[in-house]
Order: structure tokens, then sequence, then C-alpha cells
């Protein structure tokens, strides 16, 4: 009998209704054989099964999760396996059925043996030869369909390679007998194939028909002509778990039974919602669901805010009826879960895995047989987790750690407190007692008997077994107790229920999309989170495995990116569907514009959710365009040039455009917006947001890295050219920590590092493929220095930003067909900042522009042609040959003396001629609205730096107290004059906000670090004094107390607080010692944990989660390492793997009034305030005259690497200074339009570098 019905059908329930008449009419249950999809809904049908039995049954049930059947199978028919074994000597009695844990280790060696020549990412290897052995398996394929797939469909590169370390694998395991559950499953079929085991089965039941793979298929189709009867119980649109796990669509029980099947009634009140899902995925409908509603948020901080649910927690719903799912459960999701609603619910997380160690006694037992075999590789912050685990408190352990520190091994000690010592003496003696059992296995036993056996039970406990059991399986097969350790250190390990999922009325289940599906969890309500990440909808192919090809069912000759496309959606359609069926009353989505990492979200399932919009009136527009800007609202195709002055509403104009493209028919995700910073990126996603609220599908806006990202992920593009699709970002922090390690075994000085790291973009850029011989040793250091750096990138599996923008563009060109898939997308694509725009750059938009192109900028604000890649020439060629030419010259931004000093340094340019074709021609006009301001300019030489900062600070305070509300700008040239004068701002008593990307320079991670800091050094009470002054800076602790904790007798931590009679400082001990007491604790726990204890502002916890996601690719490393690299990166001018939210971006811009923000000249492009001082305007800071500039010593050296590009025409001295000075030029006209009515400039007689005033002076005087 055929069931047909969705998971709300009870077609379980008829399925042990079935069973349980079958026994008890006397059938017997060894008849019975009965398969469900996983452990826990075995013990659930045992369960249930039993409640209805009317009679005793003597026999033991035959109900199995497959891989349970292959289990006990295995077991036995162990003679048979031995005998069919041939030329084999290793005889056993009983196979090792061991762990995954094992495999990987006998795989990893299998590895080793095989070259992978060419293969790019060996970090990754494993994982990829882990999934196409599953695949191989679970589909039971025959060597000739695997070579056929292989060599004849995919054609893949390391098809040989991959078939000798999975057949090195198999013989190995087979010689020592260790079948982990896939090679289990080979063995499976040789048994019901070659004995009579299965010869009693009569009857058939199964549960979940949907989900079964291949060869749980042919086995059922094996035992269908010895079946009396059978139940079978699916769904038609099931099989959630296509691709990599297996789930086999093709099954057709009705063909293969020859009978039709009976269709259950539905009780899902969502079915039409998850219907409509299923068409909107697999035939691009845009139905709208009426249970699913759809928020979208700024941040990922703010999505995980948990508002909502918590609303329906205070309004008396309880936690089991609610459940969140997510495509991945990081720590900061659950400690978001935890601070927001761990006082209204028992959070319980379901995921696919965990780390082996994150269970606290496996990590505890490891440890121990650590300083019990191998001393020396204990790090200290263990060793204090295991002290904490004793129950002797850090404060106490002085003597013990430093003991350590300098011994590499524990000796006993008195402790202050008697209670202490002797739970550490008794700790000693079990080490020396653990020493001398033969076993690890002994060795775990006696820990837990000694130490872990008076907890009472809980679930980590439990789980424990399973740490044992792997020690075990290793043991068994001889392998040493190092590599042991070392392989259990680093298991990750599958999180598959053992028992019954017991979800009690407390408890608020958080768990992936599959662990719902997979255990049936319903609830009233689903939070679906991070609905605009990519996550959702991950390709299921890899350098070595193709989930789809590698199935029972492919039968196709070629693989094309379509049909990845195409099998992606309908497995995306199947998990949504019964993700939807499992939700009884109502589905809440959320997306966020950014994610954990701060960079723009693309993709996810967020176009598949197409909500009923609540239209308000449409307001009609006020926005009347000037006559400058009307050319632009006319664009209808072709290529548009447009040119404007700063002020001149460039980013409202190009808004308005979108809008009536928008409006005339356009759909958003065919418009494409590129910017070249990441703020502007976000500045236009919110101002478009902020237009049209009720807008679900935003035009795609993002940086152009973020588009050449794309590009290269989605669709698992990047393997046409070579890339794992697991490839990782080399960002700035794993980019300093690369070369670093490079310079280092160079022996090269910091300046030629510094040199070096820059020269490594040029040859990228410049396609080097070979280098010419060089005499220059300098020179040759370098190439060893780059070859190194390249190698690396490669071994790992990571690109940088430069390769990222080159791959994208090889792609497009070497692949038709991804190309004509983003042109066919990209309908208009309009370009801001344009004079930013690098030469490859500007190749990548060309290349997907299909002639729509519209590129805005302004040729007299690019400022980053000297450090960067950026084309001036480029816009500056693409303006003069575009026919539609359009010239915003008119601004409403500065008062007449500050747009008259901005002409008039572009004229003053214009006439020298060295600085001549500095700046494009164009001059700001007035619109009449412009503000009104008398001696608008203002200049001051003062004897000393004491005297200009007094004026400075005079001034400041005179413009708030005439206007609190007026905006204040700092302008700097340099990072380090940001961070001094910040300082002399603040202990003015005013309030600064910095813009500077220096995290040295940002309130919370100086916080973070500083604590961090402590937690490393908690003896040393010059480093506690030191760092309690960074926290008492930024607000947190009274100031004052750093000499008293410097001088204190002992050791600061071990004062007794009854005797501190400061209340501040008792505050800062017991904070101190809290810290302390969590060495548990990962980096980026610890990180998130010390961010929210200080800082509640949404826009701080954003930046202490974007901290916290970044520190996580640290847990590994020991925590002295991390501190330490932190330092080294703290210092550096920007990190670009951290994109931090700043104050502004609230859109609430009386954050800034009153306020005084400090930045360097760069960074204030953008910008606009009331009021612009710039101080330290020396001519040696900022030369704006040729005969000042003065060329670097490394200028030659750069000239030297350009010149190994073929392609390249050397510049002579003249020529850099030019480039140099031209770009001065741009950078004071920035500097200067930022004013809208004073703009003050000011410097020093006695300046360090006893440099002159900057000639913008004499200028200023021309125009007053």
């Amino acid at each position: 009998m055929l069931f047909e019905g969705d998971l709300t059908s009870e077609k379980t329930e008829k399925l042990i209704e079935k069973y349980a008449k079958l026994l008890n009419e006397g059938v017997s249950s060894s008849e019975i054989l009965v398969l469900v999809q996983n452990s826990a809904k075995k013990n659930e049908f045992v369960q249930k099964t039993l409640d209805k039995l009317e009679v005793d049954i003597l026999e033991k049930m035959q109900v199995y999760s497959f891989f349970g059947l292959v289990y006990n199978t295995i077991l036995d028919n162990r003679v048979y396996i031995e005998n069919c074994i041939q030329d084999d000597t290793n005889t056993q009695i009983i196979p090792n059925l061991c762990g995954l844990e094992l495999s990987q280790y006998i795989m990893r060696n299998a590895m080793n043996e095989v070259e992978f020549k060419g293969y790019n990412s060996r970090k990754s290897l494993l994982h990829q030869l882990f999934r196409r052995y599953s695949l191989i398996v679970q589909n039971d394929l025959t060597p000739e369909e695997v070579k056929w797939r292989s060599e004849d469909v995919l054609k893949e590169s390391f098809s040989v390679d991959a078939k000798k370390a999975l057949d090195i694998f198999l013989k190995n395991t087979l010689e020592n007998r260790t079948f982990d559950y896939l090679r289990q499953s080979l063995i499976f079929n040789s048994i019901y194939k070659n004995t009579d085991y299965f010869k009693n089965i009569k009857y058939l039941i199964l549960d979940d028909g949907d989900e079964v793979t291949p060869i749980c298929y042919d086995f059922i189709s094996y035992l269908k002509p010895q079946l009396k009867d059978f139940y079978i119980a699916y769904d038609y649109a099931g099989a959630t778990r296509l691709g990599y796990l297996s789930a086999n669509k093709n099954t057709n029980y009705v063909e293969l039974f020859g009978q039709k099947s009976i269709k259950l009634k539905t009780r899902s009140k969502l079915i039409e919602d998850a219907e409509i899902l299923y068409q909107n995925v697999t035939e691009e409908k845009r139905l709208t669901p009426k249970n699913i509603k759809k928020f979208s948020k700024l941040t990922r901080q703010q999505m995980l805010d948990m508002k909502d649910v918590k609303d329906l927690l205070v309004q008396g719903i309880k936690p089991n009826e609610i459940v969140i799912i997510t495509p991945i459960i990081d720590n900061t999701l659950k400690f978001s879960i935890k601070e927001n609603l761990g006082n209204l619910c028992n959070p319980m997380f379901l995921s696919g895995s965990e780390k082996l160690i994150k269970n606290k006694y496996s990590s505890v037992s490891l440890i121990i047989l650590k300083l019990a075999q191998t001393p020396e590789t204990v790090d200290m912050f263990e060793l204090r987790r295991l002290l904490k685990y004793l129950n002797i408190p850090i404060k106490y352990c002085g003597c013990i750690l430093e003991s350590f520190e300098k011994e590499q091994k524990l000796q006993k000690f008195e402790l202050e407190i008697e209670e202490y010592t002797e739970k550490y003496c008794k700790f000693i003696d079990l080490l020396e007692k653990i020493k001398e059992a033969p076993l690890l296995s002994k060795r775990v036993f006696e820990i837990y008997n000694c130490i872990f056996q008076k907890d009472p039970p809980n679930r980590d406990l439990i789980k424990f077994n399973f740490f044992i059991k792997q020690i075990e399986d290793f043991e068994k097969a001889n392998i040493c107790e190092e590599d042991i350790l070392v392989q259990l250190e680093n298991s990750i390990i599958s999180e598959n229920p053992a028992t019954i999922l017991n979800i009690k009325d407390n408890d608020l289940v958080i768990a992936t999309p599959q662990k719902v599906i997979d255990n049936k969890i319903r609830s009233d309500y689903q939070f679906w989170l991070d609905i605009s990440s990519d996550e959702w909808i991950k390709s299921d192919t890899g350098p070595l495995y193709n989930a789809w090809v590698m199935q029972k069912c492919w039968n196709k000759e070629e693989f094309t990116a379509q049909d990845n496309l195409e099998l992606g959606k309908e497995k995306l359609a199947r998990i949504l569907r019964k993700l939807t069926l499992c939700a009884k009353k109502s589905i809440f989505t959320y997306s966020s514009f950014y994610d954990g990492n701060g960079a723009e979200n693309y993709g996810g399932i967020e176009k598949f959710l197409t909500v009923e919009e609540i239209l308000s009136p449409k307001e009609k527009r006020k926005f009347v365009p000037r006559e400058d800007q009307k050319p632009v609202l006319k664009y209808k195709e072709g290529k548009m040039a447009i040119s404007a002055v700063p002020g001149a509403g460039k980013t409202t104009i190009l808004l308005e455009l979108i809008i009536k493209l928008l409006d005339s028919g356009v759909k958003p995700e065919k418009i494409y917006v590129m910017t070249y910073m990441e703020s502007a990126a976000r500045n236009f996603r919110e101002r478009i947001k902020a237009a049209n609220p009720d807008m679900n599908i935003l035009p795609n806006i993002s940086t152009i890295h973020g588009l050449a990202l794309r590009i290269l992920k989605e669709n698992n593009n990047c393997e046409k050219i070579g890339l794992a699709p697991d490839f990782e970002i080399c960002d700035d922090s794993k980019r300093l920590s690369i070369l670093s390690d490079i310079s280092t075994r160079l022996k090269l000085t910091k300046k030629d590092s510094e040199i070096f790291e820059k020269a490594v973009s040029i040859i990228k850029f410049s396609k080097v493929e070979h280098f010419k011989s060089v005499e220059d040793k300098k020179l040759e250091k370098f190439i060893l220095f780059y070859k190194e750096y390249d190698r690396i990138l490669k071994e790992n599996g990571l690109i940088d930003y430069d390769d990222m923008l080159l791959s994208s563009v090889k792609l497009l060109k070497e692949n038709k067909d991804v190309l004509e898939y983003y042109r066919e997308n990209c309908e208009i694509l309009i370009e801001d900042e344009a004079q930013d725009s690098s030469s490859i750059q500007q190749e990548l938009i060309g290349l997907l522009s299909r002639g729509n192109l519209i590129r805005c900028g302004d040729i007299n604000q690019a400022i980053t042609a000297t450090f960067s890649n950026a084309d001036v020439e480029g816009f500056r060629k693409f303006i003069t040959e575009t026919r539609n030419n359009v010239s915003m010259d008119c601004s409403q931004r500065c008062c007449e003396e500050v747009w008259k000093l901005a002409n008039s340094l572009v004229k003053n340019a214009e006439n020298k001629e060295f600085s001549k074709g500095a700046f494009y021609k164009i001059f700001m006009k007035p619109t009449g609205s412009n503000p009104v301001e008398k001696n608008a300019l203002m200049t001051f030489v003062a004897e000393d730096d004491f005297k200009e900062r007094s004026f400075v600070l005079k001034k400041i305070k005179d413009v708030l107290a005439k206007n609190p509300k007026s905006t204040i700008g700092v302008l700097l040239r340099n990072n380090f004059q940001v961070k001094t004068w910040t300082g002399v701002i603040e202990n003015s008593g005013l309030k600064t906000v910095t813009r500077s990307e220096c995290l040295e320079q940002k309130p919370f991670f100086r916080t973070i670090f500083a604590i961090m800091n402590i937690i490393l050094n908690p003896f040393d009470n010059e480093n506690i004094a030191q760092n309690y002054n960074i926290l008492a800076e930024n607000g947190l602790y009274k100031s004052g107390f750093y000499e008293k904790i410097k001088n204190c007798e002992k050791p600061f931590i071990k004062t007794n607080i009854d005797n501190l009679a400061m209340s501040d400082l008792s505050d800062f001990l017991w904070d101190m010692l809290y810290w302390l007491d969590l060495p548990e604790l990962e980096v980026d726990e610890l990180a998130l944990k010390i961010g929210a204890y200080y800082y509640s502002s949404q826009i701080d916890m954003s930046n202490i989660y974007l901290v916290s996601t970044f520190l996580k690719r640290f847990t590994s490393k020991n925590f002295n390492f991390v501190v330490k690299y932190l330092n080294e990166l703290s210092k550096k001018s920007s990190v670009s793997g951290l994109k931090f939210f700043a104050e502004e971006e609230k859109s609430e811009k009386e954050l800034l009034e009153g306020k005084v923000q400090v930045m360097t000249m760069h960074k204030s492009k953008g910008d606009e305030f009331d009021v612009v001082f710039l101080p330290e305007m020396t001519e040696a800071s900022l030369p704006i005259t040729i005969e000042n500039i003065k060329l670097r010593k490394d200028a030659e050296f750069m000239e030297h690497v350009r010149m190994f590009s073929d392609n390249y025409k050397p510049k002579s001295e003249e020529e850099i200074k030019k480039m140099i000075l031209d770009e001065n030029l741009r950078l004071m006209y920035v500097a200067i339009t930022r004013a809208k009515r004073k703009l003050y400039v000011s410097v020093s007689k006695n300046n360090k570098k006893k440099s002159e005033p900057n000639e913008i002076f004499q200028i200023m005087e021309s125009v007053k």
C-alpha cells in the first residue's frame, strides 16, 4: 500500500497503525522490516507502536534508519566479510565499525600519497574527497559509471588523482577493518545480494520514502519480489535531501510496486503558501503567500535583536511554539539569542555539526591527556580552562601558570587557600596516575572516574560517550597516540540525535532548515533569518565532486551552468515547501542589507518571497531638477557621462533617475549601481529604500568588488577558471599575516616590506606572468617575495581584492554563457564616483553594460590614483568621447567665498605649466540658495603647535556657542594627526566623531582589546594600569587610578575588594575577575561578551558583531597570538575585512550636531560641514607647487617593478612628480569644498618639519 501525503497528513501515524496491526495479528516482528529516516524517528516510531500493541512481542522490533540497518547487518555477517577478503592476513573477529573521524585520518594519509598537481587548495582537498566518496557510495555508482561522469561529462582535471586517493583509502580501511557508515554501505550491498540474510522479510514499512538514497532504493527494489505486503509513505514534492545528501528524486514506487497511491489529505493551513513558494522558485513566478511576512533590516545585528520573537513570548506564546530557522548557526547568533531571549526561554540549538572539543568534558580530557603525554603542546589558556573546571580561581594560580610557562610541566604548589591546594594536588596525583595507563581510552575512563563522575547527568556528559568511542576506534586501528590527539582536537562531529528529540514547553528551537525538516519540528510560528544570505542556496558542486552529475539518475552528456542553476532551484523549492508546511500559523522572514562582515548581501531567497505590498497613496515627488540636472532625467538608453561639481546633488539626481526608470517599467533587478567605496554603496541603498519604503526588491547596488565577488560565487562560476567554490577572500588581516611571515623569512626591513606589499598589486594588474632576469638585489628579493605570496594564496584557496577583479574579468571573457547571463540581467549600469575607477574596473563595467552605461563623477575629486590603481584618464576619455555629456556645475553647498576659492585653485593650477591638466575645466556656480556668510575664509599662522591648537579649539567653541547644532569637520593629512587632534579636542571637553578606519581609534575596539590585554597578563600591574586608563578614556571607569593600580605591592587582581575604599576601583576589580573567569570562551565569543557588557547602541553593537565575526577566523590560534596580531592590525589605516558602521549611517543628522568630526582629508570626501578646519597645513604635508614635491626613495624601485610589464611605458622623474602634484591639488580642492559656511586654515611656524605654510594661504588671501 502506498500513501502519498505531505508531512502534515499524518502518514507516519498510518504506518504505525499498520505496523501495530500486523504485530497484533501475530505476524513475527522478524518478518517485518521498518525503515525510517533517522535514529530519533526510529525511537519515536517504536514508542508509538508499543502504545498500540495488544500482545506481547518476544522478538526485537526490526525498526532502523537505513544506516542503522547497515550497521547491524555488518555485525551479524562478520564471518562472511572475513571469508570474502582474500590475500589478507589481518583477520578480525569483529570489524571496527567506526565514525568518520578515523576515516578522515585514513583519507588524509591517502591524500598525501597522491600529488594532485595544480590543485589550488590542499585545505579543501579532504572535504572535497569525502563528498566525492559519499556521492559514489550513496548513489551506488560502479567504477564505470564514475569514470563516465568524471571524464566524459565533467572532464575533471583531477579525476585520476581522485580515483587513486579513494582506492588507497578503500584498501587501507579494508586492511584495518575500519568501516565508517559509508564503507559499511558498500559491504552491505555485497551481503544482501550474496547471502540469504534477509530471506525472512515478508513485510516492508518505509516512512519518508521521498528522502531515501539510491543505495537504499536499490535495496528496496531487491526486497520487492519476496514481500507479502508493503506500506510506504512519501511526499510527491519531498526529496529535500537532493544533491550532496543524495535523496533520489526519481523514486517511483507506483511503477516499482505496480500500485496506485492513496492520497492523504493535508492538515496544513499553509499548504497554499508552500505550493506558492515552490512555484516561485521553480517557475520564477511572483505569487504572494498569505501567511508569510517579510522584514528588511540594515545590519545583521538589527535583524538579530529578536524583538518580534520577544514580543510573542511576552504575550504568553510558549517558546516551543516558535522555531527560529537560519542557514548557519554561528556564535554571533547564539550570543544574540541568549542575550535577548535567554531570560524568557531555554534556547535549543540544532545544527548539522559541531567541533568535538566544544563539549567541555571532551575539551578538558584532551587538555589532561596532552599534559600527561605532550605538555609542550598545551597553551596557557588551555591550562586556565582546566583550572577553572577544577574550581580554582585564576587569581590564586599565578605560581602554577608562571612555573608551567618556564618548565612546560606542572609542579605541586601550596596555594593561598587550603581547599584549592588540596584540589590541585589531587589533580597532580591523577596526572601521574594516568601516565601509567597503557591506552588513551583507559586514561579517559580514569579522568571520568576522578573528575567528571561527580557531575549530575547532562547532555554534554551523554555526548562525552561519543568522544570515548572515537578514541577506541583509533586504538583499534593502531594509530599512534599523538596523531589521535591531533585528529580529535580538530574533529567536527555530526549532531544526529541518538534519542527522541524532546522539546519541552520552555524550549525555543533554533535550527537549520534541514534539521527542522528531518525532525519534522512543527510550530505555530517560524522566524526565517538571513533570507538575503547566499547560505540558503549554496551550490552542490566542487572541483572534486558534482552532486548532480554523481546522482544515479544523471544521463546527460554534458553539465551546463543552466543545469546547475535549475537543479539548485529545484532543491531549494523542495526545502522551502517542506519548511513552510512545518509552520502552523505564520512565518516571519528577515533580511539584512549587510552580512556579518558588513559586506553587502546578495542572492539568498528574498526574491522568491513576494509579499503583499501595503502601498500608501503615492505622493507626488516634490523634487524639481535644476536646469543643469534636467538632461540626466531625459536619459533613456545608450551611454551618458555626468560631470558634477561638489554639492551638485549627483546622488540625488541618480536616485531620481533610478526612480524614473523604475516607474517606466524597468525591473529593479535589471538595474546595477556600482560605487567605489563601501560607504557610498550603503548610502545609495539607504536613500533608495527611504524614498521607496514599499519596495521589496532593490536595484543591485554594490561596490565593484562586491559585484566581482558575486560573479565568481554565483552558480559556482569560479570553477570555470580553476577556483575552488570554497575559496576565501584574503582581506587585509590575512594579507598582513601572510606578508609579515614572508618578510620575516626573507629578513626584510620594515620599510622594504611596506614597499613590496604595494608593489604586489602593480605586478598583478600588469598581468606579469614571467619575470625578466634582474641584477638588482632588491628586485631579486621582491620577485621571491611575490612568488611566495602567490604560492601561499593558491595553496590555501585564497584570492585577494586584486584577484577578485582580475578573475571576474577573465571569467566573463572566457565564458560567453556566463557573460550573456549577466549582460541579460544588466539592462542599465550606473557607475558613481567614476573618477576613482581603475582600468580593470572599467573593463568589467564595459563587459557587463551592453551599451546602456551611465558614468557619473568629478575628475576634480580624483584623490586615490597615487595609492590605488585608479585610472583618472579613463574617465576623462569617456567624458570626451561620449556624445551625451552632462555638466552639473551648479552647487548650493558652499557660500560665495568658499566656492570662489575652489574655482581659484582650479584656475591657478591651469595657469601653471606643471599643474596644467590636474583639473577638469568645470567651475562651481551658485544656485541662488547657497549659504550667505561674511568673512568665510580665515587663515592663522601660529608661533608654535600649542598656539595653533588653542586657536582651533577657541574657534570651535565660538562656533558652538553661536550655534550648538553646527556641524564641524577637522580635516587632516594623515591618520596619526587624526589620533593626536582627537585627543586634543576631547581633552578640551568637546565631543568628537572619528571617521578613520584605523582600529585603535575605534572606542569599542579599544575596549575589547584592553580587556583582552588584561586577560592575557592579569598578574602584571603595569599592564592592568595601562589598560585601565584606556577604559577610563572611553568613559567606562573613573580616571585617576593608574598609579594606585601600578604600585600595588602584590598583583592587583589579588587585592581584597573589601579593602578598596573607592567604589569605582572595586567595580573594576569585580569586572576583571569576571573576565578572567571565562577561559573557555573562544575569542569571537569573548569579544561579543565584552562588547555587549560595555555598549548598547545599535551602531556600536553592529560594529562589535563585525569584530566578533572577524575574530572567528582565529579560533584555532592561541590567545597570545590573537592579541599580538590584533595589536599589529590596530595600527593599520584601514582593514578591508572590517567595514564598520558609523553614527552618521543612522540617518539621524542630529547625532552629529554639536560634535567635532575628525578625519583625514581623504575620508572627508562625500561629506559636508558648516565649518571646516584644516590644521597643520604646511607645504611639506600637502605640497601644491612642483618645486616642493619630493620623490620618495622607493619611487625608482616602483618604476622598475612596473617595467616588468612589456606594455608599460616608463615615466620620468618629472612625470611622477606631476602625478603626485595633480592629486595633491585635487585633495586640497576636496578639503576646501567640504565647507558650507566657514573655512579655517592654520599652521604653526615651529612645526616639526620646519616647513613653510602651504601655498593655499596665498591663494586664500587673493580671494578674500
